[in-house]
């Protein structure tokens, strides 16, 4: 097990006081499997319920289909699903992660408590009622709109597609300008072997993107360990204040203490550690499913040329991506394997 946040047991009581919308498992058929936040891996079943941190995978002939409150999910072959959760705005939200693959969502109602959407390199907030996720082998994502709104959002920049639109988002890179498409016009399979042949003709500059949305992500850790350390550190102080006035003073005032300093402190502190949780995923999902895939890839294209330049110099580049990530996102990986 990976090194622990310092207070990773607290962080976990208050997870669980803030835990994300379940999705309940409608539907499935072919290969279809879920393995839960604590490691335990299934078949899906209809009835299964998923919650915060797991992860349903699809195989070849795999499909499921899930209800999240109000919200269908149609999850295609070859695809991974995690639930998620993050604080924004002082709430915890929920967060529905394409690592992989195809997914539908179709909303029954807009009630402006919709779970955002996260792929390797975008985030849509869903103003919609029907929307399709496409999460490419480069790490690139595909978002078309069949009715309502949603805004993409990547490196600082965000678009918004209203029906019958569509925009591609590189790895790394700020969306692209929407474009018109048709219902179901879009075909994934096609869509996501021209990503896989653009990302293997030049490995350097999947690298070059890949690292750059690894650094976005590294920033946004250091960003929340540093004012997590700061917090705990301070409601470390102020639950001692805490006990200090329980025994000077009575109940009554260390009531009160608690209720307007304790408590909210404490709610922040859960709120930066979630976040560092949610980054942290966020980064392992890329690493695993993009630049881990492309060196299997890679390997496989050179397995009797190990002394190409070319392999070298791929090897080299990924060597280094690796050991930037191991010292800036691994110490945070407790119970974060998808």
């Amino acid at each position: 097990m990976k090194k622990a946040l310092a207070t990773a047991g607290f962080l976990l009581i208050g997870s669980l006081m803030l835990s994300a919308l379940p999705a309940d498992v409608t539907y499935t058929e072919g290969d279809a499997t879920v393995k839960t936040k604590a490691g335990a891996q299934r078949d899906a079943q209809i009835g299964d319920i998923l919650n915060t941190g797991d992860t349903l995978k699809t195989g070849s002939d795999g499909q499921t289909e899930l209800d999240q409150k109000g919200v269908t999910i149609k999850i295609a072959h070859n695809t991974v699903f995690t639930l998620m959760e993050r604080q924004d705005g002082g709430k915890t939200s929920s967060v529905v992660s394409v690592a992989l693959g195809s997914i539908k969502f179709r909303y029954d109602k807009i009630t402006g408590t919709e779970p955002k959407i996260r792929t390797n390199g975008a985030i849509a907030g869903v103003r919609g009622t029907e929307l399709s996720v496409f999460s490419g082998a480069d790490g690139s994502t595909l978002i078309a709109v069949d009715s309502g709104l949603v805004t993409v959002e990547s490196e600082g920049k965000s678009v918004d597609l209203a029906a019958n639109q569509a925009v591609d988002v590189p790895l790394g890179k700020p969306p692209g300008d929407p474009f018109t498409v048709q219902r179901d016009q879009i075909d994934y399979a096609k869509w996501n072997a021209g990503k896989l042949d653009a990302m293997l003709y030049d490995p350097i500059a999947a690298m070059d993107s890949i690292d750059t949305a690894m650094a976005s992500y590294e920033r946004d850790i250091a960003n929340f360990i540093k004012d997590f350390n700061e917090y705990s550190q301070n409601l470390k102080t102020e639950r001692a204040n805490y006990s200090d006035i329980l025994q000077k003073q009575g109940t009554d005032a260390a009531g009160k203490y608690n209720e307007e300093i304790v408590y909210p402190l404490m709610l922040k502190t859960v709120a930066l550690g979630l976040n560092v949780r949610y980054s942290t995923l966020a980064a392992l999902s890329l690493r695993r499913f993009v630049a881990g895939r492309l060196y299997v890839i890679e390997k496989a294209r050179f397995i009797t040329r190990q002394d190409s330049p070319d392999w070298q110099s791929f090897l080299d580049r990924y060597s280094a991506f690796l050991d930037d990530f191991e010292k800036k996102v691994s110490p945070q990986l407790v119970e974060a394997d998808i």
